[in-house]
């Protein structure tokens, strides 16, 4: 959540939303930024670095950016020593 937040925040506009849904037993999250703002790819490299990400992306629109993220819901594996 950091991660996306941290990156439409940064757009410096008045305010975010933050949307959370089933995605196909998945957790996905949108968070949109109410300001213009550029494509800014950056953010994709540290989304697709956490553990559980199945996709995300990015794009702007005139109304603002959308960053979102699919999360696996799956508990992480532990490994056998």
């Amino acid at each position: 959540m950091r991660l996306i937040v941290d990156a439409v925040s940064a757009d410096e506009g008045w305010r975010i939303s933050i949307h959370l849904a089933d995605q196909d037993d998945m957790l996905l999250v949108v968070v949109l930024g109410h300001a213009a703002a550029s494509a800014d790819d950056a953010v994709l490299a540290g989304l697709s670095a956490v553990p559980g990400t199945v996709s995300c992306g990015t794009d702007t629109s005139d109304g603002g950016r959308r960053v979102w993220v699919v999360l696996s819901t799956e508990p992480p594996r532990t490994r056998q020593g």
